[in-house]
């Protein structure tokens, strides 16, 4: 399993706090997938910390379901459910949690994560809810491969994003197809081909050159989310559990790194970076 690091856990966080905000539901949770099972600890909605770094067994509880079948799972009455074992029922209980639905984060590297969502009433949340939920789980699976994909990527130490063997490997192969192209009876595609090659050296090369980015912390990138998804200064403060004043703060420095003026650019400056979808 690919390791989940503070980049990982911030988008699931972002995740947790805009689903609340965008589905309205009482409660939403989360958490990361490992080989014991899911580990509770992200939410936002809790009442007490019953759930708070509850480890949720593969074969056991709805989430382990939805882990092991791969889908989404859903129950009206937690309590009463049929199709579930009852290991958890204590903490959930605790919570006041009644009707439930554990979504699987899946990436082309198995189930990262686990999204819930619920209520404290008996009922369904109806399919336009579960859908927003769902496709809030997809575009988390979509962050969570890229960010793998940056860390299986080897780091150089220099200025580039793009590893030192790979430019010399695709120098040398532009190289060996232009050789190619001089072969080649018919002068026109013997012209384009080198043509082409040229322009792709001449891009690597620039590529080479780009330095990266400014990087923002977890927090920045919390209130960045949130603001990304319409949240006033006051409700962003509100699920963070900070004060507006911070969140003010941490506006100010995002902006700053990215030298723009608004709240605005500054969120089109992070995804113009790859820091958030």
């Amino acid at each position: 399993m690919p390791q989940f690091t503070g980049a990982h856990q911030s988008a699931l966080r972002r995740t947790v706090i805009g689903c609340r905000k965008l589905t309205g539901l009482p409660v939403v949770f989360a958490g990361p997938v490992d080989s014991a099972g899911v580990v509770l600890n992200e939410s936002s909605g809790m009442r007490t910390g019953a759930l708070d770094g509850l480890l949720v067994a593969r074969d056991s509880g709805l989430g382990g379901r939805a882990v092991q079948l791969g889908r989404a799972m859903s129950v009206h009455d937690y309590s009463a459910a049929e199709t579930i074992s009852h290991d958890y029922d204590q903490q959930v209980n605790a919570e006041g949690l009644v009707s439930l639905v554990a979504i699987p984060v899946s990436t082309g590297r198995g189930v990262r994560a686990v999204l819930y969502g619920a209520l404290r009433r008996r009922g369904p949340m109806g399919d336009r809810t579960i859908g927003q939920l769902s496709d809030a789980a997809s575009a988390l699976a979509r962050e969570l491969t890229r960010r793998d994909d940056e860390l299986a990527t080897p780091d150089t130490g220099g200025p580039t994003d793009v590893p030192t063997d790979s430019r010399g490997e695709l120098r040398s192969l532009v190289a060996e197809v232009c050789e190619v192209a001089t072969r080649i009876d018919d002068p026109r595609l013997s012209t384009e081909i080198v043509t082409a090659c040229r322009r792709l050296q001449e891009a690597s090369r620039l590529r080479g050159r780009r330095t990266p980015g400014p990087s923002l912390s977890p927090r920045e990138l919390d209130v960045l989310g949130l603001a990304s998804a319409g949240c006033r200064n006051e409700e962003i403060a509100d699920m963070l559990t900070m004060s507006t004043t911070s969140v003010k703060a941490q506006l100010r420095s995002a902006m700053r790194k990215f030298g723009v003026h608004s709240r605005h650019a500054a969120v089109s400056a992070a995804r113009a970076n790859g820091l958030m979808r």
